[in-house]
Formats: C-alpha cells, structure tokens, sequence
C-alpha cells in the first residue's frame, strides 16, 4: 500500500504557499506557512528536488555492492545535509512518500518556528533550495547522470 507524503495531508491548512520554480529540475517548489497555536507556525517545503541516487539504501540495498553506486548514495544524503545547513537551526525534519514498489521517495522538508521568524525562514528555505539544486547539479556530473536542462520558460 502507498503512503502519502507529509505535503499530501498538510499543504491544505496551509494560510500561505509560495510557489518557486526550480529551472534545472524543471518542477515547482512550494513552501507552505501552517499556522499552529500559541505563535507558532510550520514551513512545509513541498516537491523538493532530490539528488540522484538518494534512497538506493532504502530502495535497492542490494546496488549498494557496487562502489559507484554506494558513493552515489552517500553523497546524495551529504547533500541534502550540507544544503539544509541554512535550516539547521529550525531542527528540520523530511517526509518521504512510499509507493506501491515500495520504494520511498523524499518529498518534504518541514520544521516549526515563531510566526516573529516567518520572513527569516522563508528566506533560510530558498537558499537552502538553491544549495540542494546548486549541489545536485555537480553531483549529476561527479556520478554521469543526465540533468534535465532548463526550460525555456524560466
């Protein structure tokens, strides 16, 4: 059975959602501000872009027995937190999506902050956004994986 990503069930009570264009991963981004009780609210980072490779651990451990694809993994996951350094000091958490297969998918990045900080964490997510794109680019290229080229509209 499938499970749904954090974004799936949450983006809804979101009061604001900021779309953003991710030109080489040729998707959108959306972050989400939940408002929560008591002057709090929860940024929901929804369809980030994941670096090649990110869940072979989880997905096909068995790969992992060849050394290109273990590195490929574990410079994956060193991306994803070398990028979200930028949010490390929201204690951010990731939500994956499990299909049928079952194979995970990371989908969500989320973390909880004062309503005060609001405009601080939505500028922390893009450049935590940028850094993960930035990095996945090289990553593509260290690991010889197509990256799809922007598009024309952005």
């Amino acid at each position: 059975m499938s499970s749904p990503s954090r974004s799936n069930w949450r983006a809804e009570e979101a009061e604001v959602s900021y779309e953003i264009a991710m030109p080489f991963e040729n998707s959108v981004t959306t972050i989400h501000l939940i408002d929560l009780e008591e002057g709090e609210a929860e940024v929901l980072i929804e369809n980030i872009p994941v670096p090649h490779s990110y869940n072979t651990d989880r997905n096909y451990p068995d790969l992992l027995d060849d050394e290109k694809k273990r590195k490929a993994n574990t410079t994956a996951k060193w991306i994803l937190k070398d990028a979200a350094r930028v949010i490390d000091e929201y204690d951010y958490e990731t939500s994956d999506s499990k299909s049928n297969k079952p194979n995970h998918y990371l989908k969500d990045v989320y973390f909880e902050c004062s309503v005060d900080d609001l405009d601080e964490a939505v500028l922390a997510s893009k450049k935590f956004l940028t850094r993960l794109e930035e990095k996945i680019v090289h990553h593509c290229e260290e690991f010889d994986k197509d990256y799809p080229a922007p598009s024309d509209e952005f």
